[in-house]
């Protein structure tokens, strides 16, 4: 089993490691809300398998294709006495529902951490379609505009 390693304080950047201009703007927003108390953070966290190509290809140029084949969690917050696993998207929809239940389960399966692992969906909007959907499969939605957590 895998540890995080060093963390980061969760504060405004300019950027985030792997995280699309949206998505920045959307996780700076909830940062400089300070709704909720992140005592540290770790961003663009691998987790699953990589994509096996060609068995030819050299070391390093394999070794390159799997690191960025890997599957990519965007925020793992350390929160009270458990741990978040963060999608970060302009919506939260069915994209990003099944994102973040697949990096909890990615993640549990690799990384030893003490405390709860919980599914967190940070967004600007939510489909509300969906709400039904996050509340029964335990994933917490907040929501820059609206918020069910």
């Amino acid at each position: 089993m895998r540890t995080l390693g060093v963390s980061q304080k969760p504060i405004v950047m300019p950027r985030y490691a792997h995280m699309m201009v949206l998505d920045r703007d959307v996780w700076t927003r909830f940062l400089e809300s300070g709704d909720f108390p992140l005592q540290e953070v770790w961003y663009d966290i691998h987790v699953g398998h990589p994509v096996t190509g060609d068995s030819t290809v050299d070391t390093l140029g394999a070794s390159i294709a799997q690191a960025l084949t890997r599957k990519r969690i965007d925020v793992v917050a350390h929160v009270g006495g458990g741990y978040w696993i963060v999608e970060v998207k302009p919506v939260a929809d069915m994209t990003a529902l099944g994102q973040v239940l697949t990096y909890v389960r990615l993640f549990a399966r690799e990384y030893t951490v003490d405390g709860e692992i919980m599914p967190v969906v940070v967004c600007d909007q939510v489909d509300e379609d969906l709400l039904d959907e996050y509340e029964e499969l335990g994933v917490a939605v907040i929501s820059n505009e609206y918020s069910e957590f």
